[in-house]
């Protein structure tokens, strides 16, 4: 695109091409990892969310086949892999990596959509963390549908994208996600937060205007895999209870999800549900009351308030979601014992990755250095800062 500048890794992802495959890629296309300010968990429970697009990004450099085959080299894997599009991909799985089911899932669904694509060649590279909370998956999922309608001329509505590259995920490799990470891939804005409603996608742009602060993302070194982790889990017990909450509150017509009940309805039925089912919906709950005041302290600019709505949302994902993990625990106890550091928490689907702190610019050294010294002697793990520019969204390099 003309407007913009190549990210590294695109300019990275079109050099190795020339190495894997000889001759040059016809496009590169790429899209952001996200950072989540608060709102987890309540995407798939039709709720609210504050992302933003982060500055890193995956990338894809491609170019057509004329055949029906698809080639892959990751360079995050240092891996090849290939499929057919003619091969029945109704089953996540087979004989390919996990990685490269994200790009199969994508063309099953322009398949599956109608779209005659062909076969492709490409190299995946990037530099949003793998693993890590920031969502590589939908970063790579939708660089690949960027790629896809570029080089078949398909002109998708960004949302429409970002429903796509979700049921990808649902259907080739078998993780519930929400919609908040494809999403917001699709739709980030440089130096604005999104606030996203996940049932109608609606969604606001708020400058993320706080003078002298950082977001900061410290990878706790703690491999997660939703597919095997409890996400899938946390989204059945949710389903359950909402269907106990609206038959205790004789609303079964008008509560679907846990974002229809009311804090007031909680707090009279809530009783119903089993214990274990009462903490996950009061997590949703009072998550989604989190988003809104949120929302309200960035436009005012209190950074304060951000922070402590940040340092609720982790309690609340600790105790009540029991989606943390020792060592993102141990990092936000680090980080929000410093002054500077306004608040804390964990990031992503939980049982690993990382947090996202927002710090003043003249705390993060110290930041820095107390978490090196501290966060390994208390869990044996080496951890990973990094401090995120609010990016934009999917861009093109090549004809479009």
């Amino acid at each position: 695109m003309p407007d913009r500048v190549l990210p590294l890794p695109a300019q990275q992802a079109k050099d190795l091409f020339r190495s894997i495959f000889s001759g040059d890629p016809a496009l590169v296309a790429w899209a952001p990892g996200r950072v989540n300010l608060i709102g987890e968990h309540t995407d798939y429970n039709d709720g609210w969310v504050l992302p933003v697009a982060s500055d890193r990004c995956t990338a894809l450099a491609v170019r057509l086949r004329p055949d029906r085959t698809v080639q892959l080299y990751s360079a995050y894997h240092r891996e090849a892999c290939s499929f057919s599009l003619d091969t029945d991909q109704s089953l996540a799985g087979g004989d390919l990596s996990r990685w490269a089911l994200y790009p199969l899932g994508i063309c099953r669904q322009f398949v599956l959509a109608g779209y005659a694509i062909k076969g492709f060649d490409a190299v995946i590279r990037g530099d949003v963390p793998l693993g890590g909370g920031m969502s590589s998956s939908a970063a790579l999922e939708v660089a690949t549908a960027q790629a896809l309608m570029a080089l078949h001329q398909i002109a998708l509505e960004p949302l429409t994208v970002a429903r796509l590259c979700q049921r990808a995920e649902h259907e080739t490799v078998g993780v519930q996600c929400g919609i908040m990470d494809q999403a917001t891939a699709c739709l980030g804005r440089a130096g604005h937060a999104i606030q996203l409603d996940c049932r109608s996608l609606a969604y606001d742009y708020i400058p993320f205007n706080l003078p002298d602060t950082a977001l900061i993302v410290c990878d706790s070194g703690v491999r997660h895999d939703l597919a095997t982790s409890a996400y899938n889990e946390r989204r059945h017990q949710c389903a359950e209870a909402t269907v106990l909450l609206a038959q205790a509150a004789g609303r079964k017509d008008q509560i679907v999800a846990l974002r229809d009940v009311t804090a007031q309805e909680f707090e009279q039925y809530g009783s119903v549900l089993p214990p274990i089912l009462r903490r996950r919906a009061r997590h949703v709950i009072s998550e989604n009351s989190r988003v809104h005041a949120a929302a309200a302290a960035l436009r005012a600019g209190d950074v304060r308030q951000l922070g402590d709505l940040m340092n609720a949302s982790h309690i609340s994902l600790r105790d009540d979601y029991e989606v943390s993990s020792p060592e993102l625990d141990a990092l936000v106890a680090i980080a929000t014992t410093l002054p500077g550091v306004w608040g804390a928490r964990m990031m992503g689907a939980g049982f690993g990755g990382s947090i996202v702190a927002l710090v003043s610019q003249e705390a993060i050294p110290a930041l820095s250095a107390t978490i090196a010294q501290e966060y390994p002697a208390r869990t044996g793990h080496q951890a990973t800062l990094y401090t995120v520019q609010v990016g934009g969204g999917p861009g093109i390099d090549g004809p479009a």
